[in-house]
């Protein structure tokens, strides 16, 4: 902004500067012109100034010798067929799965995908352990401190990061190529070895509570539908630590959660930038004392579709949060690649967009919403996937007195998908912005290892880009109506957060206008 301004200040600046100059010029030398003047290109060599007739005014010299322009090998080299990405290698050391793939660059990354999350939590036994081992991933060890870790971690140049969520538990890496290893082996040692002490327990229960308190709505709108959609079923548990359960948490669940989670069968470690054979030994040597086990498993997840309201009484900007959403399929369902389409065909985002191009403004939900709604501050499409369902929707925020009205408009555009078919302008344009958004993303290290790992453990391998951009290449209108008419036939689900929820309206109302649309 301030490089704007100074830039505009400067053009305003050499205007008037200009303008004084060519003041003193004669009129008759330069004639006013009626019309601006064209510039025609007429050959390579030469270009005439063209415009009023009555402006004799001659073209430039043409007598002189310019040399021949000639074209670089541009044509040729673009022609040449682009170099393959190089493939995933995978090993299996008994049981445990290494895939890998290298990338030039200074940098590593470096990640172990363990298949635990909070569906497989049971309340009242070990409710909260997999956002606790989140929290206390980073803490004292049999070997470390806390302290010791950090001072490690920086003289290396590396970062460690854990993230959870309702089915997969991942830990990352990124360090500097020569000091993977070093790097690698505090990670691990973080996995394996936490001591879980009392004071590192109450520093994990005080972040829970903050979160509890303190997180925004735009988080637990998102953190509620999947309770109101999945109801008793193991995804409708709760991702964050209930309030409730905060005082269970202790050094013996912990030592449970990592002994019932962390066997070789279990877990995937994947890396970018590495060898594929030093990787190998150095998971060969770091994870030996992991032991085999069975997969852990769980209830079948359904979906019920529901409500849920969380009253927010200290709001700060006084907005009320409502998403509505439907069932979809798995990351196994053969509609996932549409489904994604679909949400990047709806788009969407906040009223207030900061930066530059690439926000999605030509989306559905900014034209035909943001744009005509003017108490709408918010409309964004979203899906919510994971390894046994699904959920698509969409999310927004208005004042809260027009919150019934925000969430009929939700249901509108639902409802359009499933009778009038998207324009192909409109689906090209969503086909082009997922298929960027992806080869773009995974020119990042650290986005393409968590791909690999991620695609390891859900599927037991990698789809190579290409071939998801072939699928992407092959939705039609019809199947954006097919999945929409699908989704609608099962019942909704509305989650919303604010400090006043008398306008939005209850399960029963939404359940009755979407069978109205239909």
């Amino acid at each position: 902004m301030f490089v704007g301004r100074v830039l505009g200040s400067r053009n305003v600046y050499i205007g008037r500067v200009g303008l004084r100059a060519f003041s003193s010029f004669s009129q008759l030398q330069y004639p006013l012109r009626t019309n601006p003047p064209v510039i025609t290109q007429h050959n390579a060599n030469t270009a005439f100034v063209e415009g009023n007739k009555d402006d004799k005014l001659e073209p430039p010299c043409t007598d002189i010798k310019q040399p021949p322009i000639t074209l670089s090998p541009l044509v040729s080299i673009v022609s040449q067929a682009s170099p393959t990405p190089a493939e995933v290698e995978t090993t299996y050391i008994d049981g445990l799965c290494v895939a890998s793939v290298e990338k030039a660059g200074g940098m590593t990354s470096v990640g172990i995908c363990i298949g635990a999350g909070s569906k497989f939590e049971a309340a009242g036994v070990d409710r909260g352990a997999n956002h606790a081992f989140e929290l206390l991933c980073m803490k004292d060890t049999e070997t470390m401190s806390s302290s010791d870790i950090i001072s490690r971690l920086d003289g290396l140049g590396a970062g460690v990061a854990a993230l959870s969520s309702r089915d997969q538990f991942m830990i990352t890496c990124d360090s500097l190529r020569d000091n993977v290893e070093d790097a690698s082996a505090i990670m691990v040692d973080c996995l394996l070895r936490g001591t879980f002490q009392e004071d590192n327990l109450d520093d994990c229960r005080q972040v829970m509570h903050w979160i509890n308190s303190e997180m925004g709505g735009v988080e637990w709108v998102k953190e509620g539908m999947m309770g109101a959609a999945f109801g008793d079923s193991p995804l409708g548990n709760p991702h964050f630590c209930p309030v409730e359960d905060i005082a269970g948490i202790n050094g013996e669940m912990m030592r449970g959660w990592r002994s019932k989670f962390l066997t070789r069968e279990n877990m995937v470690v994947g890396g970018a930038g590495i060898e594929h054979a030093r990787l190998v030994d150095m998971v060969g040597r770091m994870l030996e004392e992991v032991p085999n086990g069975e997969l852990p498993t769980c209830e079948p997840s359904v979906y019920a579709g529901g409500e849920f309201r969380m009253i927010e009484p200290n709001n700060m900007d006084g907005l009320t949060r409502v998403a509505v959403g439907f069932e979809v399929g798995s990351w196994h369902d053969e509609d996932l690649v549409p489904t994604c389409v679909l949400q990047t065909l709806l788009g969407g985002g906040d009223s207030f967009s900061a930066g530059g191009p690439g926000k999605g403004m030509y989306s559905r939900l900014y034209r035909e919403v943001l744009n005509r709604c003017y108490w709408a501050e918010a409309a964004e499409a979203y899906t919510i996937i994971h390894n046994d369902g699904g959920v698509i929707g969409i999310a927004g925020a208005c004042v809260p007195n027009k919150a019934q009205d925000l969430t009929v408009v939700f249901l509108e555009q639902f409802a359009k998908l499933t009778v009038v078919p998207v324009s192909d302008e409109e689906l090209d344009r969503a086909k082009n912005m997922i298929r960027g958004n992806i080869l773009t993303q995974l020119e990042s290290r650290q986005v393409l290892s968590e791909d690999i790992i991620r695609q390891m453990q859900t599927y037991g391998s990698r789809e190579h880009p290409s071939k998801v951009c072939e699928k992407i290449d092959a939705v039609t209108k019809d199947d954006i109506m097919r999945i929409a008419r699908r989704a609608m036939s099962k019942p909704p689900s509305i989650s919303s957060v604010g400090p006043d929820l008398t306008y939005v309206p209850k399960f029963e109302q939404i359940s009755h206008l979407r069978g109205a649309s239909n």
